[in-house]
């Protein structure tokens, strides 16, 4: 799937889709966002987001269920690679290396991914 643009607003409704089981009503993902818009506002996001394919829906009697398409973990990496190479010309180690050296990164961190690394670099 190609990489579509979502707005933060539009991330806070894939990220209820992505934390249920199945797919949910207008109405159940309004209460899931505690009243933080208007039903109309939320009706037009998710609209949007299925033009972008991201999320579809099935017609159960009068209400639609909307599901995510997109997997979260393909837009995480999505997200992760634009923001590397935004920022630290696609490269994790220049990252790491501006976090270490604004102190920014702690030495237990460092040490969880030199043990990450080390037990996934024999796979």
């Amino acid at each position: 799937m190609a990489k579509q643009v979502i707005t933060e607003s539009e991330y806070e409704i894939m990220k209820i889709l992505w934390s249920e089981n199945g797919p949910l009503s207008l109405g159940e993902i309004l209460a899931k966002l505690g009243g933080k818009w208007a039903r109309n506002t939320v009706g037009t996001m998710l609209v949007r987001l299925c033009e972008k394919n991201v999320v579809s829906y099935n017609v159960k009697g009068k209400s639609y269920l909307y599901y995510a398409v997109l997997k979260e973990n393909d837009y995480n990496i999505d997200e992760t690679k634009s923001f590397l190479s935004k920022l630290y010309n696609g490269s994790i180690g220049n990252m790491i290396a501006s976090l270490y050296e604004n102190k920014e990164i702690s030495n237990d961190e460092i040490d969880r991914l030199r043990k990450f690394i080390n037990e996934n670099s024999e796979k």
